[in-house]
Order: C-alpha cells, then sequence, then structure tokens
C-alpha cells in the first residue's frame, strides 16, 4: 500500500511535470513565432511635402498617396517600365474589340474590416473618383460607362483603353462601399482610419509625426505580403532632418532625396548604400496668371514672364543649387516622361534681351531702381517656396539676385506647404482666388502620368491643383481631344502640342528636374534602384512588400520592443508545428512515467 501511494506520488509529479511543459510551450508560442517569422521593423524617413489626408480622392501630396499604396488595391500594378500591368485585384482582363475592357476580379479579397470586396465596391470607387471635387477625376476621363456583370467582374467602355490603363485602372484606389456610402460629405472626409484590402492597413497614425503600416494576413495574395512585420513612416520637416535622422540611427531609409550638403558624409560611410535613380520629381515658378487674382497684375502681362525666363538662367540654378545632382528641363514634365516633349530647348539666358523686353513693354527704371509699369506698378514680387527643400530655397535667392540686375524686385518668402497653400488659394465671395506673386514648387509625375496636363485647363485653381490660374481656350480644347486618342502615336501629338502652347504662354518657367540621391542602412536590402523616383521617391509600389533584412543583419533591441508592442499576428505554421512536437514530447513523458510506475509495480 506505502508502494503504490508512492508510485502514485510519481505519476502525479510527472504529469505534473508534462502538464507545465504544454502550458510553459503555448505561452512562449508568440516569442518563438518572433523569431522564426524573424519580425522586424523597417522606418523610412520623409521629408517631403507634408501628409494631408487618407482620402485618395482629395489627396495632392506624393507622401499620402505612397504611404496608401499598399493600403488601397487597384485593379492592376504596373511594371517598373510603366508600359504593361500585372494583376490587382483584377486577376484577369480582356479586351473586347476597341473600347471595351472587361475585368475579372480576385473572389477572395476581403477589406481590412473583413467585408468582401465586390464589383460594386470597384464601381463605387470609380464613381468617387470622378466627381467634381475629386483631384483623380482627370484620372477617369476616358471612361464613358461602367457595367456590372455580377459581383466579381466589371466592364468599362472607355475612349481609350491604353490611356485608361495607364491613367485609371492602375491609379483609382478602391474602397469600401459600404463605409463610403454612408459618408455625408466624401469630399472632406480623411478616411482615417483607412480601409483598403491591400497588402498593408495602417494600425497607427499621430499628425506630423508617423504612419504606422502592418500586413493584412488576410490579403488575397499571400505571396506578396511584406517581409517585415511592421513599418513605419516617420515625417520630418525637411530632407536635412529626415536624413540626419538617418545618420542617428532613428531610421533606416530616406526620401524623396537627401540634401546634398550630407552626401559625402554619408556615402564615406559603409553602414549606408547611397544611390542615384531616375528622376520624376522637378521644380518649377509658377507665375499668377489668374485673371481674378490678387497678386502683382503685372504677371499676367506675357511680355514681363518672357523677360522674366530670359533672365532666369535654369542650367546654373539646377547646378549650384543641387549641387549637380538635377538637370535643367524645359516643360511641365521630367525627362523620364514618355511624353516629354524633346523640341523644346530652355530659354535663352539674356540679361540684355530680358531688359530691352521689358523696355519696349513700357517697364522703366525707376528711382528705386525697380522698373515700374505704364500704370505705376512696381515689378516687385514675393517668391513663396517650401521650407522643407533647402535646395529649392537656395534656387529662389538665386533667382532672384537674377532677376534684380533687370531692375525687378523679388522678396523670397520660405514656409511650410501648408501656410503656402493658404496664401496661393483663398476665397473671395464663395471664389477661388490665387492671391500670391510668385510660388516656387515640385511636382512629382510618373512616366506614364499625363494629368499633369490638367493642371493648367481652366478653373483647376478650384480643386487646389492650379496655382497658376492659367486660362486658354486653344489649351482646354485640346487637353479634351487627348483622352479620345486610340494610338500611342496620337496621343504623343497632342501631349507635345500641348506642351509647346504652355512653353510659349509662361504660366511655369520650367526649372530643374531632381535626379534623387536616396540612402538607407545596408542591413536593409530588396530595393530597386532603377524604379522612377528610387525607392524612397513615392512611386515604387514594391518597396514595403520586398524589404527584408540583409542576411548578415540580426534584429536590434530597438526594433525587437517595436515589434513587440505591434498586436501579435497569426500564429505560423513552422510556429504550431514546433507547439505541436513540444506537446507531443511532452505527452510522451507523461505515459512513460506511467508506464515506468505499472512495471515497478
Amino acid at each position: 500500500m506505502d508502494h503504490g501511494l508512492k508510485y502514485m506520488n510519481y505519476i502525479r509529479k510527472i504529469t505534473i511535470v508534462g502538464l507545465l511543459i504544454i502550458s510553459l510551450v503555448l505561452e512562449l508560442t508568440p516569442i518563438v513565432q518572433l523569431s522564426n517569422a524573424q519580425q522586424v521593423v523597417f522606418r523610412v524617413g520623409w521629408g517631403g511635402t507634408s501628409f494631408d489626408t487618407f482620402n485618395p480622392f482629395t489627396t495632392y501630396t506624393m507622401i499620402s498617396t505612397w504611404a496608401t499604396l499598399n493600403v488601397y488595391s487597384r485593379l492592376v500594378r504596373p511594371t517598373i517600365n510603366y508600359t504593361s500591368y500585372v494583376p490587382d485585384l483584377a486577376e484577369s482582363w480582356s479586351i473586347i474589340g476597341e473600347d471595351v475592357i472587361r475585368f475579372s476580379l480576385v473572389k477572395n479579397a476581403t477589406f481590412h474590416d473583413g467585408k468582401p470586396v465586390t464589383a460594386y465596391d470597384v464601381e463605387y470607387s470609380f464613381y468617387l473618383a470622378n466627381q467634381s471635387w475629386s483631384t483623380r477625376a482627370p484620372n477617369v476621363k476616358t471612361i464613358r460607362s461602367m457595367r456590372i456583370i455580377d459581383e466579381y467582374t466589371i466592364e468599362f467602355n472607355v475612349t481609350s483603353i491604353p490611356l485608361f490603363l495607364s491613367q485609371a485602372a492602375s491609379t483609382i484606389t478602391i474602397v469600401p462601399k459600404h463605409i463610403w456610402a454612408n459618408i455625408s460629405d466624401p469630399s472632406t472626409y480623411n478616411a482615417y482610419p483607412p480601409i483598403g484590402s491591400g497588402p498593408l492597413r495602417v494600425v497607427d497614425y499621430k499628425e506630423g509625426q508617423y504612419i504606422v503600416l502592418e500586413p493584412y494576413s488576410n490579403f488575397y495574395y499571400p505571396w506578396m505580403l511584406p517581409k517585415v512585420s511592421r513599418i513605419i513612416i516617420k515625417l520630418y520637416p525637411d530632407v536635412t532632418s529626415a536624413t540626419n535622422a538617418l545618420l542617428a540611427g532613428d531610421i533606416d531609409a530616406v526620401g524623396p532625396y537627401i540634401p546634398m550638403a550630407l552626401y559625402d558624409t554619408l556615402a564615406n560611410n559603409p553602414q549606408f548604400k547611397v544611390f542615384k535613380s531616375p528622376g520624376v520629381m522637378y521644380f518649377y515658378i509658377a507665375f499668377n496668371v489668374d485673371p481674378e487674382g490678387t497678386g502683382n497684375p503685372t504677371l499676367k502681362d506675357k511680355a514681363v514672364r518672357l523677360a522674366l525666363a530670359h533672365a532666369t538662367n535654369v542650367s546654373y540654378v539646377c547646378d549650384v543649387a543641387w549641387h549637380g545632382y538635377s538637370k535643367p528641363i524645359a516643360s511641365v514634365v521630367p525627362t523620364s516622361n514618355m511624353f516629354y516633349n524633346w523640341n523644346l530647348k530652355l530659354y535663352e539666358y539674356n540679361l540684355t534681351l530680358a531688359s530691352k523686353i521689358l523696355e519696349d513693354a513700357g517697364y522703366k527704371l525707376g528711382s528705386k531702381g525697380v522698373r515700374v509699369s505704364p500704370d505705376g506698378i512696381e515689378l516687385r514680387y514675393t517668391i513663396l517656396v517650401p521650407s522643407k527643400f533647402p535646395e529649392a530655397v537656395n534656387a529662389a535667392q538665386l533667382i532672384a539676385n537674377m532677376w534684380r540686375q533687370i531692375g525687378v524686385y523679388a522678396e523670397v518668402k520660405a514656409m511650410d506647404t501648408g501656410s503656402m497653400s493658404a496664401i496661393i488659394w483663398q476665397n473671395k465671395d464663395g471664389k477661388t482666388i490665387l492671391g500670391h506673386d510668385i510660388d516656387l514648387w515640385d511636382w512629382n509625375v510618373g512616366p506614364d502620368d499625363v494629368t499633369i496636363f490638367d493642371v493648367f485647363v481652366t478653373g483647376r485653381k478650384l480643386t487646389g491643383t492650379s496655382d497658376s490660374g492659367y486660362s486658354n481656350p486653344e489649351y482646354d480644347e485640346l487637353y479634351e481631344k487627348l483622352f479620345e486618342a486610340k494610338t500611342f502615336n496620337e496621343l504623343l501629338s497632342i501631349a507635345y502640342k500641348l506642351q509647346e502652347i504652355l512653353y510659349n504662354d509662361l504660366p511655369y518657367i520650367n526649372l530643374c528636374e531632381v535626379e534623387p540621391i536616396q540612402a538607407h542602412n545596408t542591413k536593409f536590402t530588396g530595393f530597386n534602384y532603377d524604379w522612377p523616383g528610387g525607392p524612397f521617391g513615392g512611386n515604387d509600389w514594391t518597396t514595403f512588400l520586398n524589404v527584408r533584412l540583409t542576411e548578415t543583419s540580426s534584429i536590434t533591441p530597438q526594433q525587437v520592443e517595436s515589434t513587440l508592442q505591434a498586436p501579435v499576428a497569426q500564429t505560423s505554421d513552422q510556429t504550431m508545428m514546433l507547439a505541436l512536437i513540444a506537446v507531443v514530447v511532452a505527452t510522451v513523458a507523461v505515459v512513460a512515467g506511467y508506464l515506468l510506475v505499472t512495471r515497478r509495480r
């Protein structure tokens, strides 16, 4: 009897130990998962124009679009050369006749709230994009009509299939109808938290500081899910601050470019990879030519704008302000754009000619050394420029000094882009008017994008895109024909003519295309340096999906801490297998103990 009790105690102890092992294994499973899934945090800094909204139909900033490139799905995605497309929400598509394209959607797509994505969501998203308040309205001008075949099939009747694919199918974000249809005013909706169906979801956001993204485990293409567990986009007041954060180890990469003043510091440090990519970003000078604008009225005189163009040494500005890492352009699209008009040349830098143009137009030098119009208005202007771009501020100063040589005075005012917008687009008696003189700003234009031409259509100041207030009926009429073009050559011909009109009318002086110099910590890899604009320039939708640790890198304590703060992802197959093995081992230990006791009995 004593021996039996002794053996029963053995069984009880072995059983308790086994259960403790099982309990411990189950409790430690998330930790094992962290190790095996190699959960890491990738942090990228952005020092460009400020993030404005998660609403994909009202944003005009590159950072807002880039942050949600993989939060919202599109029908298709462009390849690196932007001449072909790969499936996204549409698993396949077919062209019927000359003007109909039909898309078959994946059937397992869900929004981040778990609701299925159907053709009705696609139709409603394109409906929103086509509203007058939408900045995406130019993208869908090719669409005549839409027709839902069934829940997962939709077709579009369009004026130009090539233009529809490049401007609409690959750019219009798909949003949930069950949410957006209940919004009283989508034009003012911030769309936070953004609910999309892409491989990333927004889990945290603090205005002006950061956006946190994590993989959406139910994404319809599991093989495309990111290789890291968390992506943090940190927002900085300027590119210098962002680059200094990279040097300090606070972030792992920086965009849209690094300031040239810090180039050598980064390039000489083996901890960083510094590289140059094809440019999509350019800077320009916009003149307020709005007929209702309140800026200096002399800028509405083409003779004044022509004189200022001849008084601007664009090549010198690009070389000095951007330290040789930008090149002069003569049009409103960068040279990486397939529609760039190579026939246009820079205006000749000729101060004598510039002065003569002003003299002939009646602008005489006044007693203060500043030219005066026949109506007695001084050629005295203010140039607004984003303080976030130190090179742009330098460029504005250089240009102001050049203009002084022909009797034109310009004061440079650097400020945040929000303040610039408030000055440029003003409300007067219920109408939007332009309230500035001149601004020096930037555009990001993709390799196949023609919507930049929409900026110069009459009335676009109402959408907050036109900072010149330019209006020309001839231009408007030609622009409409762009969306009726059936072939690429026809598109090219119209695009060339549009650029020629703008070149001659000079609502802009086109300045410098920035060849982005970007950098990242070498502990990360997987980037495509040949993507136009670079992997951190706001166009590359593959960056966050392909980034991963290099083979020699290890997880830092800071990355582990950040990851542990994130919601625990679903348990991986490998983790489940380890847990199952551990449970089996513990069970075997219990059974073996029991058999041993039984035999000794």
